[in-house]
């Protein structure tokens, strides 16, 4: 584990997440656990995640690099939080089915929520990664050296 990036980010607090994978109809068919970890520099936070699971996942995101051998990838999205009985407009679906847009339904959401969230994925020897900021300072290319860090340290 990397206690500060040489970007400054140090490792601020973890914990273990119990996760699913589920079928259209919602029957669970892998159920796995990862580790999540924050890093802080002046308020703002990456999580770094860890996840081995047996299910095939195909990458998400456009390839940003390959570091000794392993491609990163780059997603970047808008989310929206909604309440279960929004309505999505013309355009919330033409936003949806180009990838622009995610919609997170919370019936307890009062208002629209939006988010700005981005993240550097890789697979390397079973093992998922994911570098991710919601509504973060951080540049496609600075997450991609965090990922770089990792992947140098881990031989």
């Amino acid at each position: 584990m990397i206690d500060t990036f040489e970007n400054g980010y140090c490792f601020k607090d973890g914990n273990i997440v119990k996760n699913s994978f589920k079928d259209d109809n919602a029957n669970v068919i892998e159920k796995f656990k990862s580790v999540s970890f924050d890093y802080q520099k002046n308020g703002d936070v990456v999580s770094f995640e860890q996840q081995k699971f047996n299910s095939k996942l195909t990458p998400a995101g456009d390839i940003i690099a390959t570091i000794n051998g392993t491609n990163m990838y780059y997603v970047h999205y808008i989310n929206k939080v909604v309440s279960d009985d929004y309505e999505l407009t013309e355009q919330d679906k033409k936003d949806q089915a180009s990838g622009k847009v995610v919609f997170s339904y919370d019936d307890s959401a009062s208002q629209i929520e939006v988010s700005q969230v981005q993240s550097v994925n890789w697979n390397k020897d079973g093992i998922q990664y994911d570098l991710l900021q919601i509504d973060g300072k951080l540049s496609a290319g600075e997450l991609a050296d965090m990922a770089r860090e990792v992947i140098n340290n881990r031989r």
